[in-house]
């Protein structure tokens, strides 16, 4: 807290370290109790809650600050206000003031009205003006039943209410004493023994103090770690997200290699498939009638041609005798009924392999015979018939 001095009959005093801020004090002058007089006030007005409290507040003035309340003198007055603040009143405040709060001064005064809220009446400003004529003078209204509280300074419109006023702690033993008197001399517990409240109530506020820089450095250390993850969950993202990325690229890479691997050997065997279609024209292996009769009649020519030498006929005759007639009149017929059967053969068709397909089921579907295996395998150039793969073209004879 910032410290105020002021010199009064060569004394210094320094405003308490110890303050304890009560609503919203805002500028202009403020004041503050004592935490002494603050209990013994509600103290006194919770004692009887049938009628009006009335006490005297006794303290010190500090004009750039406020109004330091460091006492309180309880009067009875009597349940009717105009009748209160007479000589007889103020003769027995001022002995009170000079018996207890030696050096002090009068700055204000108190009133408790159990089950009325607080309300500033005509009847309580005149009184107030005609009493307390000073503008530093403060009007302190409590509703003990309710809990409601307002402390009154004079503005320039007149008495008007404070939105908050300081309840600061020191050990105060003039208004200790003053209450162990009240009690008859039991001091101000009980059982007597005369505790000093202010010194334990300090331990309070700093313990709370304490506590609640713990929590705050608590809280920032909690909001920094989870800054820092959610962080690490950032960066770990973006980089899953980078890596996933690559990984598709990668997999659209291998991907499209692959089917360019798959296309160039397809590409590759068209040409061969053409070539091995030509001997597939000219004549299958399975139609070899042609070839075998000529070679028949060539054979039965060879052989009459040496039953005449063997004969000794003339050498010249075999020329004269072209028995062969019959056979190449026998050529000429069958060559034209072979024709056909030649530009019968079907052309080599392409098969797309499907899955669970193999050359001896291919084989046993489309001709019904596992004999075709063989010339499936050299008309596509297979090594091993059973090295298939889905997808690829073969020819079939």
């Amino acid at each position: 807290m910032e410290l105020l001095e002021r010199k009064d009959a060569k004394e210094e005093r320094k405003l308490p370290k110890n303050v304890r801020q009560i609503g919203e004090p805002g500028t202009g002058p403020k004041v503050l109790i004592e935490d002494y007089v603050y209990t013994y006030l509600h103290q006194m007005a919770k004692s009887n809650l049938t009628c009006i409290k009335t006490a005297v507040l006794v303290g010190r003035v500090e004009e750039e600050f406020g109004v330091y309340i460091q006492g309180a003198v309880e009067v009875d007055m009597g349940q009717e206000i105009k009748n209160w603040f007479t000589h007889e009143h103020w003769r027995d405040i001022f002995k009170e003031v000079q018996t207890w709060f030696e050096g002090q001064e009068v700055i204000g005064w108190y009133m408790a009205n159990p089950g009325f809220p607080p309300v500033l009446t005509e009847e309580i400003r005149s009184l107030h003006a005609r009493n307390f004529s000073k503008s530093i003078y403060t009007f302190f209204q409590t509703d003990v039943l309710d809990g409601e509280e307002v402390f009154y300074m004079r503005k320039e419109k007149g008495l008007a209410p404070l939105s908050g006023y300081y309840l600061y702690y020191e050990k105060n033993d003039p208004m200790q004493a003053y209450m162990s008197q009240k009690k008859g001399g039991m001091g101000i517990e009980p059982e007597g023994v005369l505790k000093d409240r202010a010194a334990a109530r300090f331990r309070s506020a700093m313990q709370e103090k304490k506590e609640q820089t713990t929590q705050k450095k608590m809280m920032a250390f909690l909001y920094t770690s989870c800054m820092f993850l959610v962080m690490v969950i950032l960066v770990i993202g973006i980089t899953l997200v980078n890596n996933y990325d690559r990984m598709s690229n990668m997999e659209t890479a291998i991907h499209q290699i692959s089917e360019s691997l798959e296309e160039e050997p397809q590409e590759a065997e068209e040409p061969t498939e053409a070539v091995m279609a030509v001997p597939a024209n000219d004549g299958q292996e399975g139609v070899d009638d042609t070839p075998s009769m000529e070679e028949v009649v060539l054979q039965e020519n060879q052989q009459a041609a040496i039953a005449e030498e063997t004969q000794d006929e003339p050498a010249e005759e075999p020329e004269e005798a072209p028995k062969e007639e019959p056979a190449e009149e026998a050529v000429p017929e069958e060559v034209p009924e072979a024709a056909p059967q030649e530009e019968a053969a079907p052309e080599p068709q392409r098969y797309e392999i499907k899955k669970g397909d193999t050359l001896l089921e291919i084989s046993r579907a489309r001709y019904g015979t596992d004999d075709m295996v063989r010339r499936i395998c050299e008309l596509n150039g297979l090594d091993d018939g059973d090295i298939i793969y889905v997808g690829e073209i073969i020819l079939l004879p």
